[in-house]
This record gives C-alpha cells, sequence and structure tokens, in this order.
C-alpha cells in the first residue's frame, strides 16, 4: 500500500527544488545565451537525467556506485570538469535579444540535439544526485512498501524539479526585459562564474578524497 506522508513529502521535495542549484544556472544561461527552446531543451535533458538516477537507485546500482569510491570519484570529476566547460562557454557567449529569440526557435535538429544531451549530461554527470536519491526517498518508503514506490516518489520529485528549472528561467527573463542593463550581469556572468566555481569544488572534493 502507498501509505506514505504525502504532505510531508510534497513539502520537502517542493524545498528542496525551490533552492537554485547547478541545474537552475545552467538552464537559465541558456536561455540567455541561445533562446527559449534551448532553455526548454536543457530542462528537459536534466529531467530525463533525473529519471536515469531513480531508475538505477530502483535497480539497487546506485548503492554499488557508492560502493566504489574509485568510480564515484572519477564520474564526480568527469562531471566537474564539464561544468567548468559550460560555465566557460555561457561567460564566452553574448546575450540573445528578443528578435533573435524568435529567430532561435527554428535552429537546426543538431543544436536541439546538443542542448538535450547537454542537460542529460550535467545531471548523468553528478553522481550526488544518485547519493542524494539513495538517503532521501527511503525517508517516506516502509519494508512493506511496493518496489515501484520509489519510482512513483522519483517522478513526482522530478516533475517538481523541472517545473523550478523553468520556472526560474522564466523569473529572470523577466529581469532581462525589466532591467536590461543588469541583465547581462545577472544571467549572463552571475550563471557563468556560479557553474564554474561549482566544478572547481566539486573537484577538490574529489581530489580531497584521495589525499
Amino acid at each position: 500500500m502507498l501509505d506514505i506522508n504525502w504532505g510531508l513529502f510534497w513539502v520537502a521535495s517542493l524545498t528542496i527544488n525551490s533552492i537554485p542549484g547547478a541545474d537552475v544556472v545552467y538552464v537559465t544561461g541558456k536561455y540567455y545565451t541561445k533562446g527559449t527552446k534551448s532553455a526548454a531543451l536543457s530542462a528537459a535533458g536534466l529531467a530525463v537525467g533525473y529519471y536515469f538516477y531513480i531508475f538505477i537507485t530502483w535497480l539497487g546500482v546506485t548503492a554499488i556506485l557508492l560502493s566504489n569510491p574509485s568510480l564515484f570519484g572519477i564520474i564526480q570529476f568527469i562531471g566537474a570538469v564539464y561544468l567548468i566547460w559550460m560555465g566557460r562557454n555561457i561567460l564566452r557567449s553574448s546575450p540573445i535579444t528578443t528578435t533573435q529569440n524568435i529567430e532561435k526557435n527554428s535552429y537546426n535538429k543538431s543544436a536541439k540535439n546538443y542542448d538535450f544531451l547537454g542537460g542529460f549530461v550535467i545531471s548523468v554527470l553528478n553522481p550526488k544526485v544518485g547519493l542524494f536519491f539513495v538517503s532521501f526517498f527511503p525517508q517516506f518508503i516502509k519494508s512493506d512498501s511496493p518496489n515501484y514506490l520509489i519510482l512513483i516518489l522519483g517522478s513526482v520529485f522530478c516533475l517538481g524539479a523541472t517545473f523550478f528549472n523553468v520556472l526560474y528561467c522564466f523569473l529572470f527573463s523577466r529581469v532581462q526585459k525589466l532591467s536590461p542593463n543588469k541583465s547581462h550581469l545577472i544571467l549572463g556572468i552571475i550563471p557563468g562564474v556560479i557553474l564554474i566555481f561549482l566544478g572547481c569544488l566539486m573537484i577538490y572534493d574529489t581530489v580531497s578524497i584521495y589525499y
């Protein structure tokens, strides 16, 4: 039976998802530099990445990954380098205008695939997502709960995460229109710097494990 405290789960999930993280920074940076469709596809790629970790958590693969610190560290290091690279790209990109945004909505298929894949890669190369799921979901699962419950909880959580990724993108787009002079700092420079900082922090965490 699905005998869990749904109210507590919703409050906890929404609270966690409402805190802007690397995913929000990445999506808003994509909106600022490439347009609405790029941001939407990036958010979709992130969502698929969330589901990837939910599925392997359900299969028990995440527990195996966490039991192998070396493999965990390698994946985290690769993910950190990718974050730094994406942050650099955002810093080097020029802001997109409203007219350009409309024109970008018809950009080619390869660009669409790249944006979707970029979001997916950021999710998958962050094994801490799996670590979070392993530690968070058991708080709401009982010993007699059906084994598919984690898939249901994961779906609810991922939908919330995707909602806030898109919501922050919308809110920041308002900033771009209301304060064009400050939008480059808020939507371009700060996101790029944050991604690079998070990447460096992840590398430091990974290296510190072995030294």
